[in-house]
């Protein structure tokens, strides 16, 4: 299928649904045992019209770059969105660039379409050498789009006053029952400023609480509530999603989430009523080491 794209005013445009890779590889270190399972699922998304992958150079130790660059050998590369971070731990001027020439080595790709910061960088690390690294790498054509990971406003804004380059999304973990997006204020200010919010986690992994809510909606949208979870987040303005899975059965469901919208007073509805909401995400933004604006 052909899946929806959304556009920011500088033309980077990415679609509303994408392959998220962690875990993928191994964990911290690499592990080839599921490489062939891996490859398959890839391939699989591929062929199913998914054309935003997103990795890390800490997934798998490095292994899950290498995984997807086997996955998309033969694929017109102009076709994908290929996405990675870099740790927070080699954000230094050096590290940035070291840590990107290695990914593009793995990948087995010339340039990468959307290089982010993992998180923000350690103490000791200024912003201002990192974004550097990252201004250059844009400038000699290695990367597309700069974007970040896991930060709160006032981190996002030290960030993009560092580059000339915009900053085009903030990564992070939100969904149904995950608000801390909405509660700190960070998918307002992206909605505000042009900026996208790549949600992950989107079904939590299929954990989600039982919530009449999504129940309702299912029926009444003829759809599954894991199909209304991710459609609550591709409905809303400047939001798009990835989301992990290795089966196509998933696979072609969650893509049944794409080719409908959901009514805006749905939106806030399950805004509202979804039960046991958590204001904090699986992985916390770190609000007491926040610089000010």
């Amino acid at each position: 299928m052909h899946i929806p794209t959304k556009k920011l005013e500088n033309g980077f445009e990415l679609p509303v649904y994408g392959m998220g890779l962690a875990r993928v590889g191994g964990n911290t270190e690499p592990d080839t045992s599921q490489d062939d399972a891996w490859t398959k699922a890839i391939q699989q998304a591929i062929e199913n019209g998914v054309t935003h992958f997103d990795t890390a150079e800490v997934y798998g130790g490095g292994h899950c770059e290498e995984l997807l660059g086997r996955a998309i050998k033969g694929i017109e590369r102009d076709k994908l969105v290929i996405a990675s971070k870099v740790a927070a731990s080699h954000q230094s001027y050096d590290g940035v660039r070291k840590s990107c020439e290695a990914s593009l080595k793995r990948l087995q790709t010339d340039y990468i379409d959307l290089y982010m910061l993992h998180r923000y960088p350690e103490p000791g690390t200024p912003i201002a050498d990192t974004m550097r690294a990252m201004t250059e790498l844009v400038d000699e054509g290695l990367i597309k789009q700069i974007g970040v990971s896991n930060l709160t406003v006032n981190r996002f804004k030290a960030a993009q006053a560092a580059t000339p380059h915009k900053v085009v999304c903030n990564q992070l973990h939100y969904n149904v029952q995950f608000r801390e997006a909405e509660h700190r204020g960070i998918v307002e200010y992206s909605q505000q400023n042009d900026i996208f919010v790549v949600a992950w986690k989107p079904v939590q992994r299929g954990e989600l609480p039982d919530a009449t809510i999504l129940d309702e909606l299912a029926t009444k949208y003829g759809k599954t509530w894991r199909q209304v979870a991710i459609n609550w987040l591709i409905s809303q303005d400047h939001v798009v999603t990835i989301c992990k899975t290795s089966s196509l059965e998933h696979l072609q469901e969650n893509l049944g989430a794409l080719d409908w919208t959901m009514e805006p007073k749905d939106i806030e509805r399950i805004r509202a009523e979804f039960p046991n909401q958590e204001k904090v995400g699986n992985w916390p933004l770190d609000y007491d080491a926040d610089v000010q604006p």
